[in-house]
């Protein structure tokens, strides 16, 4: 179904915020004037009044802008409305008048000192909550440039913010329909023939139009892939410049933190990935003699091995399955569950101007989105049972914290949204009396930790060791990009089994991780919030008792991540919470030999 088609509850409603666009700029005008009020204090924020006084008005103006921002994010969902594109062009424009203006506060609250702010805040109990937010501020204070310099900073930022929009432009900009001309044949090369092809087109008669498809699917990449390499390179050298800018030692210095998750935290996390491995290509080695292929190209690797008929599944049908998945983490849970998926919280369905993939977006004043593509498979089920656990995480945190305590990180976040979907494949698995979905459901799950787990470290190391080689002085060329792409696989994931179509795929094949470009040192938070999600869920299989998860939800962002993870458990400088993710892989891969096995003697 296409998102026009669909009925208005399955879409967000976001646009009567602002019926005219009168009430947008009117609202936006008063933020503007309330901002240029808080001028008022600059030189006062030594006294305990000033301080306060700024403190409580900014957090009030923020309520105004609150509307607006919530209001063009229906951009997400509707990215060619002229409406909406104007409003958010003159909002952007009229913005830019407080670049700089305001970097003076930073100083003013630096020169009080630490002590005084927090007994300051602990005087008023509304604003206490905020302590945790200025203790932050003044554990990095060390890298508060003057004034002067984080004015020409400001000034200078939207410029070097163009280098990471060029990922952008390049990867999805101008791109042409791609036609593959293959035995006397055409083929609209999408992504949606490339779905189909990798899991159910013939293992031997079809081997090389999946090569040939996914080469051609990737041109692009190929083509450019001298310039991918030197945006990649740009951005690196941008984010280490900022670093030495501000007094720090090290790229490392900026990415990681003691509280959150330190230098050796990484480090062990990558030797324990590298010595726990072996499953990951044993797996695909099971894949290979199953299907008795001379060649194995990575284009096989996801072929259904076994016919499954297609069921078609309603967005009513997958609220039914999520919610019968989940009841056993009890009523509460239920009821926010049943709030954070009524009419118009989630935009189901897919549309040409709409963004690709699924998310979630909060906020401390309205209830949290959900935007997603539909598509009436068990994909769109685990999908939604994903994002909607980030919307009850959530509401969860807005209930029972006080703001800004209610808000917290990514790594916090997708602890809840992939316990979601570790209830749900066992929830599936355990009602699924057909053994080959059975078997399919596994390799779904199977798939789903290798990508997000044992490869994702893949490119975390591949990501530190771009980013080491470039502080040393190195010179990130195609080629050396290259060879570090092969060192950092081989490092994590051991030999590969898998034989290359192509020999120099793997000069562009890193082109493809998005958040190398757009959030660096992202993708290992990802990875390790799974573990942690699965340290958790193992608990709770032996207990049955929610509660744990329920007081996780709960706690927000009261903690920093990995006071919060060893109090549930989960202990990042110990090697032993990451077992649980490497024993469950171990468990499906055995499960998913043995149903090939059994398929292959009857």
């Amino acid at each position: 179904m296409k998102r026009k088609e669909a009925e208005s509850k399955y879409k967000w409603n976001l646009i009567d915020l602002y019926k005219t666009d009168e009430e947008f700029f009117k609202d936006l005008d008063l933020y503007i004037k309330k901002n240029k009020e808080l001028l008022k204090y600059k030189t006062s924020l030594n006294t305990k009044t000033g301080f306060l006084g700024l403190l409580r008005d900014s957090i009030v103006i923020e309520s105004y802008i609150s509307k607006i921002n919530h209001f063009l994010k229906l951009l997400y969902v509707e990215q060619k409305n002229e409406r909406l594109i104007n409003l958010e062009s003159i909002y952007s424009k009229k913005m830019q008048q407080f670049d700089g203006k305001f970097s003076w506060i930073n100083e003013e609250i630096k020169n009080v000192g630490e002590k005084q702010i927090l007994e300051w805040l602990q005087t008023d109990e509304k604003l206490k909550y905020y302590s945790k937010s200025y203790k932050d501020f003044f554990k990095h204070i060390k890298y508060l440039l003057p004034q002067r310099e984080r004015e020409l900073i400001s000034k200078v930022s939207n410029s070097s913010s163009i280098i990471y929009e060029m990922y952008e432009i390049m990867k999805f900009k101008d791109n042409e329909e791609k036609v593959l001309d293959y035995k006397d044949k055409k083929y609209i090369v999408n992504q949606k023939l490339l779905s189909d092809l990798f899991s159910h087109s013939d293992p031997i008669k079809d081997q090389e139009l999946r090569a040939l498809c996914s080469l051609k699917y990737n041109e692009n990449n190929n083509i450019k892939k001298h310039s991918f390499a030197k945006v990649f390179e740009s951005i690196i050298k941008e984010e280490i410049e900022s670093a030495q800018i501000i007094g720090m030692k090290s790229f490392k210095e900026n990415f990681f933190d003691d509280d959150d998750f330190s230098f050796q935290d990484f480090l062990n996390l990558l030797s324990f990935t590298s010595k726990n491995s072996k499953v990951f290509y044993s797996y695909y080695q099971i894949i290979k003699d199953y299907l008795k292929l001379e060649k194995f190209y990575g284009t096989d690797s996801n072929l259904e091995l076994v016919k499954v008929e297609k069921r078609s599944y309603s967005v009513e049908d997958a609220k039914n399955i999520i919610r019968n998945s989940l009841k056993v983490l009890g009523e509460e849970y239920i009821s926010n569950l049943e709030y954070c998926w009524s009419d118009n919280k989630i935009d189901y369905f897919e549309d040409k101007n709409k963004s690709t993939g699924a998310f979630t977006v909060n906020s401390y004043t309205y209830d949290s989105l959900i935007a997603m593509n539909f598509t009436n498979d068990i994909d769109s089920i685990s999908t939604l049972a994903h994002e909607i656990g980030h919307a009850v995480h959530n509401l969860f945190a807005k209930q029972n914290q006080p703001r800004p305590l209610n808000g917290f990180s990514n790594m916090i976040a997708e602890v809840a949204s992939t316990f979601n979907e570790h209830l749900l494949f066992d929830y599936l698995l355990k009602n699924e009396k057909n053994e080959n979905k059975k078997l399919k459901l596994i390799q779904n799950r199977i798939e789903f930790i290798f990508n997000n787990f044992f490869s994702a470290i893949a490119d975390a190391e591949f990501e530190f060791q771009c980013y080491q080689e470039s502080e040393k002085g190195t010179v990130l060329t195609l080629d050396k990009i290259s060879e570090i792409v092969k060192e950092s696989n081989r490092k994590i994931l051991g030999k590969s089994i898998f034989d290359k179509f192509n020999p120099e795929s793997y000069k562009f094949s890193w082109i493809s991780i998005s958040h190398l470009f757009e959030q660096p040192f992202y993708i290992y938070k990802y990875a390790v919030s799974i573990a942690v999600s699965f340290k958790l869920y193992s608990e709770f299989k032996k207990t049955n008792n929610s509660e744990q998860i329920i007081n996780f939800l709960k706690e927000g962002g009261n903690l920093e991540i990995t006071k919060l993870f060893l109090k549930y458990g989960f202990d990042c400088k110990d090697e032993n919470s990451y077992k649980d993710i490497i024993n469950e892989a171990n468990s499906l891969v055995k499960d998913f030999e043995k149903l090939l096995l059994k398929k292959q003697l009857n």
